[in-house]
């Protein structure tokens, strides 16, 4: 009888145990869920509202632009980084003037045609976990010789660089900002560990270098569903336009 009772006792504990790990289990997955999923809606809802107000005030300047009122815009009159054509892109003054909001908004076509990310001035967990991006504030803006060097989630909190990976050398990215739009072509990605900082040196990897080129940089996660690596994409400023132009033809046939 004595042994009965003791794997009686031992099947009881052993079914215990099981519920506990069933419990456990269903508790993570729905952690999982609530990270991926729930906080993505969030974010996505908090980055939507960031750039619609964004937008407005860049209707604004196009507005006095076109009414001949002194604007942010037309006060900027310096030019920057010298493109493969020989022109001048405008300096990011009125960017530089941000304050608070999204600085600029970018757009990479050959992530999808209408993914777009607005980008505010920082790293930390606040500015990353409410969508869009976030620029390195130690490196440089748009038109400015240097790496205008940029981080996002890969994964949760509206996952904004997912899909970095499909962008190869030859695509193109665009920012626009209170100066202007500004056109990158993509030359190289490639994955480092998360110490490797030198990516988003003004010349990367290279330290002791002087930039003479205007560079963005993109940042995030790798692999997808790990953190124990950086996906890193490098492209070259090749083109600018002012708002007074035209949006690029790719933002045109994109909605945007």
């Amino acid at each position: 009888m004595s042994g009965h009772r003791g794997r009686g006792i031992g099947a009881r504990i052993l079914g215990v145990t099981g519920e506990l790990l069933i419990t456990l289990g269903v508790l993570g997955l729905l952690f999982v869920v609530w990270e991926v999923w729930w906080t993505g809606l969030d974010a996505n809802r908090e980055a939507q509202a960031i750039e619609s107000e964004f937008h407005t005030r860049i209707e604004q300047l196009d507005s006095d632009a076109a009414q001949g009122q002194p604007s942010e815009s037309s006060e900027s009159s310096q030019d920057c980084a010298q493109l493969p054509t020989g022109e001048h892109a405008a300096c990011p003054e009125n960017m530089a003037a941000v304050e608070s909001g999204a600085m600029a908004v970018i757009y990479a076509p050959a992530i999808g045609a209408d993914w777009s990310a607005p980008v505010r001035s920082g790293v930390d967990d606040q500015t990353l976990n409410t969508g869009g991006l976030g620029h390195y504030p130690d490196t440089q803006l748009p038109g400015e010789a240097g790496n205008f060097a940029v981080a996002g989630h890969r994964l949760t909190y509206g996952d904004v660089l997912r899909d970095q990976d499909r962008l190869t050398p030859g695509d193109e990215v665009y920012v626009e900002s209170p100066d202007g739009y500004y056109t990158y072509e993509v030359y190289e990605t490639h994955v480092v560990l998360p110490q490797d900082s030198e990516v988003i040196l003004p010349v990367p990897g290279e330290p002791e270098a002087e930039a003479d080129r205007s560079l963005l940089t993109l940042t995030t996660c790798h692999p997808l569903f790990s953190n124990r690596e950086r996906l890193i994409t490098h492209a070259e400023l090749v083109d600018f336009a002012p708002l007074t132009a035209e949006a690029p033809a790719a933002l045109r046939q994109g909605g945007s």
